[in-house]
């Protein structure tokens, strides 16, 4: 199930709309297979399913879903029930890839709400901005265990997710994301005045950058940041090839 692509010098629509969606599996599948107490991941031919112990919905998914028409009522029951049991809100993540091809009615009668999840796409080919330097502003790339926590604390502060629960997933999560020996991904933080007040993520997978996790502070808004903060992974990228 997995898709090995490899980099997307010219892709067509179709291409590029395959890339967003399993780009986003991969940073979901690498943070699913941390040693955290209580995580339960299976990857099956019709899904890939992980959850955590914790109550959160972002934290535990079905993804990838490649069921048969005539099994698909029964897993969606069966996927129910599993986290029912482990007392945890999940989510069921679908994207053009996903069969059957009618699977978001389905989840709905089956008492799912849908969320919409748009994806963009720019070619890196025609970036040629640059970083410009904004006043008490520095951007670096999350390179130890203390720029990583300052880093997890201002995206779960941006996005006003609870500390108190998620705050030692996000840890090692990233830790393995982030600073391992062969890093997949980039996390850049900006400061102002030296304090962190922006961040964000860059995932190589299947053939593109994907770009996840930009926050800035709710009172730092508004000066540039985000923009810079944003462009820096983009250029990182790029130099990339």
């Amino acid at each position: 199930m997995r898709q090995i692509i490899t980099i997307l010098k010219n892709p067509n629509h179709a291409e590029i709309e395959q890339a967003i969606e399993f780009n986003f599996y991969e940073l979901v599948r690498s943070t699913s297979t941390i040693d955290l107490e209580g995580m339960v991941c299976e990857e099956t031919d019709e899904f890939f399913r992980y959850s955590t112990a914790i109550p959160f919905f972002l934290l535990n998914a079905v993804i990838e879903s490649q069921i048969p028409s005539e099994d698909v009522i029964q897993k969606m029951k069966e996927n129910i029930t599993i986290f029912n049991k482990r007392q945890v809100p999940f989510l069921w993540v679908i994207g053009p890839s996903s069969t059957p091809k009618n699977m978001g009615e389905l989840l709905i009668q089956n008492g799912f709400t849908p969320e919409k999840q748009p994806g963009m796409a720019y070619n890196l080919k025609n970036l040629d901005a640059e970083l410009k330097p904004l006043d008490k502003v520095e951007i670096v790339k999350v390179g130890n265990v203390d720029t990583l926590k300052a880093w997890n604390n201002v995206v779960l502060t941006g996005f006003s997710m609870p500390k108190e629960i998620l705050s030692d997933f996000f840890h090692k999560a990233f830790l393995s994301i982030l600073l391992n020996d062969t890093p997949s991904a980039s996390g850049f933080l900006a400061y102002y005045d030296g304090k962190p007040v922006a961040a964000s993520l860059v995932l190589y997978e299947v053939g593109v950058a994907g770009i996840y996790n930009v926050t800035t502070l709710e009172e730092m808004r508004g000066k540039g940041i985000g923009t810079a903060i944003t462009l820096a992974p983009l250029i990182e990228a790029k130099q990339l090839g």
